[in-house]
């Protein structure tokens, strides 16, 4: 029988680790990596974003979540007598976990830059910047905590049998928004796409609702990230594509976020879809339709060279996500600023 002498195992027990992190490293790891932040992290981190600059920068409540009444929190940065806003959230389902990271450093940036960044300064002078890092604290807390990898929705008990099934209980509150809700047919409650019993039936919808009718906003950006790859790496307009000055202001400012960012894993950057979008309940279908508001969604996390989709990359990969995106972000924000001087 061979035996395993000293030097192999020294070798097994130095260079195995590696590989283990190698391969990790181009795919998925969870327990997510230690620089995602937690749920239970998130209040102490926007009171440090804040302490940046308490003169720009306030913690709001602006809601409960449905099921376990968890704060829904936001960042309200800039001047808070102008008559524009701007809206940026990084989480409606509670797997896509990267916005929640990007949305707080894009806030930690507009705090520590200004007013050195030009900018970034007039910005912040004439808009005031809402930064929702997570609409779903629930489902949140359930990925984030390493309960379960792939929790979409929020925790109320769908089901009526009074307890939380963490795999089908919640409502897609990407789903659940009054624009087109009646188009969509899912109302399967065991489906991760389950739109509500009715619009805006879960209480996290309706805080987002009073808080667009209460402001002016001139831009919402919603962050999200394909558990499937399918829409990887992709930016989605409103439904119904249509030759409006709204529309195309919308189109404009989706064509600028997506030429600033390359892939993760593959060449190129990312694309505008050009075809139909989902007539259904969501967010930029609200916010454009609704609130007369240039709209859109950006699918941030991308597909591997082996084909698979990576939203839980390793902190190496996160942090490189984070920086190119909020560098797009930025540079939205800059050419909306070029269009207000005119």
């Amino acid at each position: 029988m061979q035996t395993i002498d000293a030097l192999q195992i020294m070798f097994l027990v130095m260079v195995l680790p590696c590989l283990v992190s190698c391969v990790q490293a181009k795919g998925n790891v969870y327990p997510l990596d230690s620089k995602y932040v937690k749920a239970e992290e998130l209040n102490a981190e926007l009171d440090k974003i804040t302490q940046l600059n308490p003169e720009l920068a306030e913690k709001r409540i602006i809601g409960f979540s449905s099921a376990e009444n968890l704060p829904i929190y936001a960042l309200q940065i800039g001047n808070k007598n102008a008559s524009a806003a701007i809206l940026v959230i990084g989480q409606h389902h509670g797997e896509e976990v990267i916005g929640v990271n990007v949305s707080l450093a894009l806030a930690e940036k507009l705090l520590k830059n200004n007013p050195k960044e030009e900018n970034q300064s007039y910005l912040l002078e004439n808009y005031q910047v809402w930064i929702i890092p997570t609409l779903n604290p629930e489902g949140f807390r359930i990925v984030s905590s390493g309960m379960l990898r792939t929790k979409r929705k929020n925790n109320r008990d769908t089901n009526n049998n009074h307890k939380l099934d963490l795999r089908t209980d919640g409502v897609d509150l990407n789903r659940n928004y009054p624009m087109f809700w009646d188009m969509d047919p899912e109302t399967e409650i065991n489906s991760p796409y389950y739109k509500g019993s009715e619009p805006a039936s879960e209480s996290e919808i309706k805080a987002i609702i009073a808080l667009a009718q209460q402001h002016n906003f001139a831009l919402a950006i919603f962050l999200h990230s394909s558990i499937s790859g399918v829409y990887s790496e992709k930016i989605y307009l409103p439904a119904r594509g249509n030759g409006s000055e709204l529309f195309q202001n919308t189109y404009i400012l989706a064509t600028i976020y997506a030429k600033e960012v390359k892939k993760d894993y593959l060449k190129g950057t990312y694309e505008v879809y050009e075809g139909p979008t989902s007539e259904v309940g969501n967010a930029r279908n609200f916010f454009f339709y609704r609130m007369r508001t240039p709209a859109f969604l950006v699918e941030i996390g991308g597909n591997n060279k082996r084909g698979q989709s990576v939203i839980h990359p390793s902190n190496a990969m996160l942090e490189k996500i984070v920086n190119k995106n909020v560098k797009a972000l930025l540079k939205v924000f800059e050419e909306m600023n070029k269009a207000s001087k005119k």
